[in-house]
């Protein structure tokens, strides 16, 4: 029986696929800006300090404990919605305004959600293996962790 984790959901939508898990706080432009700057077809993290260095989030659920705030954090994210190469939702345990901007942005302009859930306890969100296969669903504010 899959487990549930209750949070807030930030945005709208619905998202399933495999989770990949930081315990470092994560920092969207730093990470994101390359591969766009590149017009890759993968999002690779391109912050060198960052552990998930290199590692591919497209089509993933990213789940980390905090975002690193930027004013460009929102932009960022949204150009990743627009054009599909970014996780396909995040999970993070204290979520902020600047992150949830472009997924709302993305929603309302372009109509395509893209779901963030956070308030969920830290040391839940870890026990998320790498490569585990999650669910969230950002219209109630839930984490399915499926087996």
């Amino acid at each position: 029986m899959p487990k549930i984790l209750k949070g807030r959901g930030l945005s709208g939508g619905i998202a399933e696929g495999e989770a990949i898990v930081t315990n470092q706080p994560f920092n969207i432009s730093a990470s994101f800006a390359m591969p766009l700057i590149q017009f890759s077809k993968k999002c690779r993290v391109s912050d060198r300090t960052h552990e998930l260095f290199k590692k591919d989030v497209t089509g993933k659920i990213l789940i980390f404990p905090i975002p690193i705030g930027t004013t460009t954090m929102g932009f960022v994210l949204l150009e990743t919605i627009i054009r599909g190469i970014g996780p396909k939702a995040i999970v993070c345990a204290q979520g902020e305004p600047l992150l949830s901007s472009g997924a709302l942005c993305a929603e309302i302009f372009f109509g395509k959600p893209f779901p963030i859930v956070d308030q969920i306890d830290l040391q839940e969100l870890l026990q998320i293996k790498e490569g585990t296969n999650v669910k969230v669903n950002s219209n109630e504010g839930t984490v399915e962790i499926q087996d």
